[in-house]
């Protein structure tokens, strides 16, 4: 237990630059690469380092996720089924290496975020909306795992089939719900953000520093250099 929450600390002391440039360098990859066994061992590569941090549950699930479609398209390639369709899977495959390094980026500290967004020469507005998205979709996922479970304890959405049976039921207990939770988020996170001077104009400090080291460097360098290889091969 001690060296998972050691590992999840890793990511704290990680430059955000470093987990900015591994989104942008998935993204190519995921869209530029176009062979597939690259694809599949960069996505791979990306769950080694989702483990690396400490994540490696999550990251088990997209890559578990990510063979299923892959498996599943290549079936459907092979036996001319469209049902379901192929763009579907190829959207999938495509979309969750993509997931996978947002999920690294949306569990640096928000401080450090803001102070690395602060470092770049970009209007405060501009900032403020990336670092709102990356924070809300995680607490909203969060919101509605509880959600789901409080349901499940009153022997309601026990499976898929009860909610295709009665989809006005689960409109009710789960759509509902989040849309009151998500407002109630949207303003804890105003509330919050006043409190701490966000309309103030004098220059602000932060808690976190984000100073690169050396193993920033070389981890950017093989981001890098690996995204350029699959795209190029």
């Amino acid at each position: 237990m001690e060296a998972v929450i050691n590992n999840t600390k890793l990511i704290r002391r990680v430059n955000i630059f470093a987990l900015l440039i591994l989104a942008v360098c998935v993204c190519a990859v995921a869209f530029l690469c176009k062979n597939m066994w690259l694809h599949i061992a960069c996505t791979a590569a990306l769950f080694l380092v989702m483990t690396i941090f400490g994540y490696w549950g999550k990251g088990l699930k997209f890559l578990v996720a990510f063979l299923i479609s892959y498996g599943w398209l290549t079936f459907n390639v092979r036996h001319g089924i469209n049902i379901p369709s192929p763009m579907l899977f190829t959207f999938l495959i495509e979309l969750i290496p993509v997931f996978m390094a947002v999920y690294l980026v949306s569990q640096a500290p928000s401080g450090k975020l803001t102070a690395a967004l602060r470092q770049l020469p970009l209007p405060s507005s501009v900032r403020l909306t990336v670092i709102v998205i990356l924070r809300f979709v995680p607490t909203v996922a969060s919101e509605f795992s509880d959600v789901l479970d409080a349901m499940k304890t009153r022997g309601l959405l026990l499976s898929p089939l009860q909610v295709v049976l009665h989809p006005l039921n689960t409109f009710e207990y789960v759509v509902v719900p989040m849309v009151f939770r998500s407002l109630k988020i949207a303003d804890e996170l105003a509330a919050s953000s006043v409190v701490r001077g966000i309309e103030s104009p004098y220059k602000k400090e932060g808690y976190y520093l984000n100073k690169m080291a050396v193993s920033d460097g070389v981890m950017i360098a093989l981001f890098i250099s690996t995204a350029a290889m699959c795209i190029l091969v």
